[in-house]
């Protein structure tokens, strides 16, 4: 199973109004973390707003020269195609790439996705650990399974931190008897647990 971790930081999290800044993908051969084909770009927004630097440490400055996202429309594309989205609140990620897509006249739709947090509920009903919200937030998933929390909201790093976390997740499913995504769809299928919005 080919897998591409995926993390972006925008200008907000308001879908109509922000844009993304930064893109990272990580791909996966399995559970092997591929780094030397990792993926980063800034992007260029139309606008900027100026009260979100305190979550990512982006400034205007950096994004000056960074490409626009069409520009990198097809590079982008190119590092996630045939590969299951993976990542921490990945259906925010995957919404806002939509939307960028959508702007360049692209009509893109990523059928497969996987959150780590939805992963580590599954990992719950399995080892009857069962984690409050509070324990599916980046920070607390990357404690739990002892992955050093470093550069937080910059997209590579915390891409690098949710593949170290699903490498870890995956291995635990697969001495479960969960080796395959089929495996795993059925059994979040039948625990009727979905991956809608988690947002931290």
């Amino acid at each position: 199973m080919r897998f591409a971790v995926v993390d972006v930081e925008t200008t907000g999290l308001d879908l109509r109004k922000d844009e993304v800044i930064s893109v990272a993908i990580l791909p996966m051969d399995g559970l092997k973390i591929l780094v030397g084909s990792a993926y980063h770009t800034f992007v260029r927004p139309k606008s900027f707003r100026v009260s979100s630097i305190k979550y990512h440490g982006i400034t205007p400055e950096i994004l000056e020269n960074a490409p626009s996202f069409c520009e990198v429309s097809e590079e982008i594309m190119e590092k996630i195609d045939d590969r299951v989205l993976v990542g921490h609140g990945v259906s925010i990620d995957v919404e806002f790439l939509q939307k960028e897509f959508g702007k360049c006249g692209k009509k893109v739709r990523f059928e497969k996705s996987l959150d780590i947090a939805l992963v580590e509920r599954v990992i719950g009903e399995i080892f009857g650990e069962r984690p409050s919200r509070e324990e599916l937030t980046l920070e607390s998933l990357a404690r739990k399974y002892n992955v050093p929390l470093v550069y937080r909201h910059s997209a590579m790093a915390d891409a690098y931190i949710e593949a170290q976390i699903f490498q870890i997740q995956m291995m635990r499913l697969m001495k479960y008897g969960i080796n395959s995504l089929s495996a795993l769809e059925s059994f979040i299928s039948r625990l009727g647990i979905s991956d809608s919005h988690f947002i931290f």
